[in-house]
């Protein structure tokens, strides 16, 4: 696990008009993973073009990590999609 990320979850703020704003904030920060890229993509949509890379992040054990939280890896962010038990275990999860 040579690889360092940033997770960070959904706060709900308001700003200064009372209007109901989602802010991330880090709830782990220079946490050991393993990252192994996937796949990733590119596609036009209207005049701009859409990338998009899918990863794999191996963490070790700790309860908490939800879909709703971002990976920050290396500058780029990959929201999570799904937590996975490795091997039915509690050792390790992986972050999709």
């Amino acid at each position: 696990m040579r690889h360092r990320i940033t997770v960070k979850t959904e706060t709900p703020t308001q700003d200064a008009a009372g209007q109901p704003v989602v802010t991330l904030v880090n709830w782990l920060v220079d946490e050991p993973a393993k990252f192994e890229p996937t796949s990733g993509t590119e596609s036009p949509r209207g005049r701009q073009v859409e990338a998009g890379i899918a990863a794999v992040f191996t963490v070790h054990y700790r309860s908490g990590y939800t879909p709703e939280m971002v990976v920050v890896c290396k500058g780029q962010s990959y929201g999570i999609v799904w937590v996975h038990a490795v091997d039915g275990m509690d050792g390790y999860r992986e972050l999709h």
